[in-house]
């Protein structure tokens, strides 16, 4: 099967060499844990690194302000195969007709779908999902999510969905079947180790695939990410 990675540093040997391509992926987490800069960085690597094309959809941010922030993380180099647009972009794009449109959902697929008429994508990232909910007045959430997961899976594109956690919930998706809908689930959280928040990546589900069960410490060195193993720490 081909996989795409992460170039998370230590990851990929750890999910027999990445993501299953063409799967969809929940990035989840509370506030702060990074999942922004995580799926950022694994679209953006891929374009520098393995010239994948990749839609960055940026729904609470602007994109010069979503530039700034990951150049803090010295992901700066400009790449063609690297597209990112924001809410404003995508009504300009989408025209008059679309434009008044209160289906978010609806929204994104039209601009996809004309994109995708015109270029051809790897990887798409949506940040963050329930950003999109918001913006969409939906009757049946059930249904209309799996209608947006079955859409994304037909187009055949690796998708890395951001969706945000509140403190104490237990669900990974805002309606409770995302989790069921999608392919992998990575799962962010922040432990308190003696005063000092510290970050760990878990895999709490990923289809096709023989995962690690353990949380990972996860640091950012420089310019990529970095997990440490359970030995690596004990020695």
């Amino acid at each position: 099967m081909e996989r795409i990675k992460t170039y998370v540093e230590r990851l990929d040997k750890r999910l027999e060499g990445g993501i299953p391509k063409g799967t969809i992926s929940l990035i989840c987490g509370v506030a702060g844990c990074m999942k922004s800069s995580l799926t950022y960085s694994i679209l953006y690597k891929n374009a520098v690194e393995s010239n994948l094309k990749g839609l960055y959809i940026t729904l609470e941010q602007e994109v010069q302000g979503l530039k700034k922030q990951m150049e803090t993380l010295g992901l700066t180099e400009e790449s063609e195969k690297l597209t990112i647009v924001d809410q404003k972009g995508i009504d300009k794009a989408v025209g008059v007709d679309m434009r008044f449109e209160h289906n978010s959902i609806k929204k994104v697929k039209y601009y996809v779908e004309d994109l995708l008429k015109r270029e051809e994508y790897d990887l798409i990232a949506i940040d963050p999902l329930n950003a999109l909910y918001s913006l969409t007045t939906i009757k049946n959430p059930r249904s209309e999510v799996h209608l947006f997961f079955d859409w994304l899976r037909e187009t055949g594109i690796t998708s890395f969905l951001i969706s945000e956690m509140y403190q104490g919930d237990n669900r990974f998706g805002k309606y409770g079947v995302e989790e069921f809908l999608a392919d992998a689930i990575i799962h962010l959280e922040f432990k308190r180790e003696r005063n000092i928040l510290e970050r760990y990546l878990g895999i709490v589900k990923m289809r096709y695939t023989n995962h690690h069960l353990q949380y990972f410490p996860l640091f950012y060195n420089k310019d990529r990410f970095i997990i440490y193993t359970k030995e690596e720490l004990e020695l």
